[in-house]
């Protein structure tokens, strides 16, 4: 398989004081990913938060269903749903309707959670996010054969149930683990389909989780199959200064981590942002001409541009970013920065 290029993450963020609304943002969202579509991009991914006071997307699997009705060639993934707050059962009912949807183009990215305000919101304990994720893929491995099944885990126990209709592949979903620790990248290589890698890092961090990922797949006895997807931001741009365009999403899109992480969206504490320095989230969203942006992404592609399944997943979207300039910095990465990418 060639290298996938793939559009994401899109969040729905629509920062607080916005003109823009939910609705519009998701309208255009679907428009965004069907453009994707038409200039070359091979996937689209979408992400999960909860109780955020900018609206970070909740529904992916409604989002991703939407998607599947107007597009017709490329991969719909999650990057990532937060396993422990799903009921595996329903989990596998909903994802197997996007499949069919879709027929037969979803990767069920999952992870853990971090956040403790969300774990408090389902009244999960943050103490169960391992045992429920790991015995969640399990679940639902079982489940996407469409036979009745019984288990019996420590998080949960089912007797003789059954999932239908099933997934439209055979063999059901390819399910994604994400996670930074090497736990949690060996755990992806042993349990999972593939591993997907947030930004952070650069080429010789992301060879290091690629090798420790493999290793725990072929101690597992899968073949050179595995998949990687990494998660990039960047932005495109050809009428002026890039940087000048992008830095306010840029900011609102990286400020929502460090205002939870300061205890933002909480009872007793309504939303904020604390962004990084511009010089920082320079290296988190690289910008700039389709010349220095292939340059800049090739770095990425190149190491990995002979596996079997590799996903780059560039985000070009950003809060509060017009419609006219997502629109245009997707046509242009897709007219200038995908063939060169590719070697086309």
């Amino acid at each position: 398989m060639a290298v996938q290029i793939g559009i994401g993450l899109f969040t729905g963020q629509v920062p607080p004081g916005s003109k823009r609304t939910f609705s519009q943002e998701y309208r255009e969202t679907i428009d965004l990913v069907r453009l994707a579509e038409t200039v070359g991009f091979d996937s689209a991914w979408v992400s999960e938060h909860h109780g955020a006071g900018d609206g970070y997307m909740s529904g992916l699997l409604p989002t991703l269903a939407a998607l599947a009705a107007v597009t017709d060639r490329i991969r719909l993934g999650t990057g990532v749903m937060l396993a422990p707050f799903y009921d595996p059962l329903r989990l596998a009912e909903d994802a197997a309707t996007v499949d069919l949807i879709s027929g037969g183009r979803l990767i069920l990215g999952l992870g853990l959670g971090w956040r403790e305000e969300e774990f408090r919101m389902f009244g999960v304990p943050i103490g169960e996010r391992l045992r429920r994720t790991v015995e969640t893929v399990e679940i639902l491995r079982r489940a996407w054969t469409g036979k009745r099944f019984s288990f019996e885990g420590t998080a949960f126990s089912y007797d003789q149930v059954q999932v239908t209709p099933p997934p439209a592949r055979e063999g059901g979903i390819p399910i994604y683990l994400g996670g930074m620790s090497e736990k949690a990248i060996r755990r992806a290589g042993r349990l999972a389909d593939g591993y997907i890698r947030t930004r952070g890092g650069w080429v010789d961090q992301m060879r290091h989780d690629a090798h420790l990922a493999d290793e725990a797949a072929r101690a597992a006895g899968k073949g050179p199959e595995f998949g990687f997807a990494q998660l990039q931001n960047a932005f495109v741009w050809d009428r002026g200064d890039a940087w000048d365009v992008v830095r306010k999403g840029a900011r609102w899109h990286i400020g929502v981590y460090g205002g939870w992480a300061a205890g933002s969206d909480t009872p007793g504490k309504d939303y904020f942002s604390v962004a990084p320095d511009d010089e920082t989230l320079k290296t988190i969203t690289p910008s700039g001409s389709p010349d220095e942006i292939t340059a800049r992404l090739r770095q990425i592609v190149d190491p990995f541009a002979d596996r079997q399944e590799f996903h780059l997943v560039v985000r070009l979207h950003y809060p509060d970013m017009p419609f006219e300039v997502a629109a245009h910095a997707i046509e242009l990465f897709g007219a200038k920065v995908i063939p060169a990418l590719k070697g086309n």
